[in-house]
């Protein structure tokens, strides 16, 4: 199974400035595509204080053995582990890993479906295989069961418009083999609260009466090949991929961000800003004219040198109005913008 780069990019490192951030909690999650399979004893772990939805998140040392190499030692940051797994990661424990051969230092638990340390447990994979996200932006309450919803062919558009309509992520599971019957991903919705589930993939049974339409938020939506739950041939090679969403309060700014990229930083000959992928609607952002594509360089005049320090920022200046300092098509340009009020639920 293999997931394209950019649901990758949007669910392991997106920044979701609403009233907080959105990131899945594991060191290095680029390596689940790009690092190299290897083994690693666990010498020392501790406790990172942080927990998501009650599973904790932890940090390990490790001594990595790679197949055709010297064994060296190194930290993982952070890891969310469930709480059945705790067990496993003990020190002595074995565990596979990912690596980066061009730096040794950057290491990663491995989490592709089927892995020892993914085992499944429960009998419902979409529950085993869950990677969660952490969610810090105040979220509305969830409906008593999530809508379902088949993801496009043109999963670039699926997510855009998911953020532009105020959802944020709450994680995602992929399921190599099985996970046919759809109330399996229905109940692992209801269980942490998501407001929506979009699939993708093999088909799924819905015999139990469970209805899925195609996702609305964006016009030209593909319907998909006969018998396909979408069709995605670049996100999914076999399997099923479930993507669960909450929806947010309203935000106190309103922008999906991220770092520049190397190019972008080449182009604009500049190594700080941040860039805007998406804007929600009715946010502040979008009432004063941001567009997806800026690059935002200051904010009430303080220059953004890391993209995860500004939405506890935003938190800090809610209700005030600022002046947003940009750059859009390699020209720069400024605009006040009214921030909301924090809102009671983020507080």
């Amino acid at each position: 199974m293999r997931r394209t780069a950019l649901l990758i990019s949007l669910l392991l490192s997106v920044v979701v400035l609403l009233a907080g951030c959105s990131g899945l909690y594991y060191s290095n999650p680029d390596l689940q595509t790009t690092g190299v399979s290897a083994r690693a004893e666990i010498l020392e772990t501790w406790e990172t204080g942080i927990k998501v939805n009650d599973e904790p998140v932890i940090g390990l040392k490790v001594r990595v053995t790679p197949t055709d190499g010297t064994p060296y030692e190194a930290t993982i940051k952070r890891v969310l582990i469930s709480q059945l797994e705790i067990p496993r990661f003990q020190p002595g424990a074995v565990i596979p890993v990912r690596y980066d051969p061009k730096d040794l230092s950057r290491v990663s638990i491995d989490l592709s479906p089927g892995t020892p340390a993914k085992v499944a447990k429960t009998g419902n994979p979409y529950h085993d295989y869950f990677a969660a996200a952490k969610q810090e932006a105040a979220l509305m309450p969830p409906p008593a069961a999530p809508e379902i919803y088949r993801g496009s062919s043109d999963d670039t558009a699926d997510l855009r418009a998911l953020n532009e309509n105020g959802y944020v992520p709450l994680g995602y599971s992929e399921v190599a083999k099985g996970g046919s019957d759809a109330r399996q991903a229905i109940d692992q919705g209801k269980q942490i609260g998501a407001s929506l589930l979009v699939l993708y993939g093999e088909p799924f049974d819905m015999s139990a009466g469970q209805t899925i339409a195609a996702l609305p938020f964006h016009p030209g939506f593909a319907s998909g090949e006969a018998g396909t739950i979408g069709s995605a041939p670049q996100a999914l090679e076999e399997g099923r991929l479930v993507v669960y969403w909450a929806k947010v309060r309203p935000p106190v700014f309103g922008v999906f961000g991220r770092q520049l990229s190397a190019e972008e930083k080449t182009r604009l000959r500049r190594n700080n800003g941040m860039f805007v992928s998406a804007v929600a609607k009715g946010s502040p952002a979008a009432a004063a004219g941001i567009q997806e594509g800026d690059v935002i360089l200051a904010i009430d005049g303080k220059q953004i040198l890391d993209v995860t320090a500004v939405p506890a920022f935003l938190t800090s200046i809610a209700g005030k109005k600022v002046r947003i300092e940009l750059v859009r098509n390699g020209s720069p340009l400024a605009m006040d913008v009214q921030l909301n009020q924090l809102n009671e639920a983020a507080r």
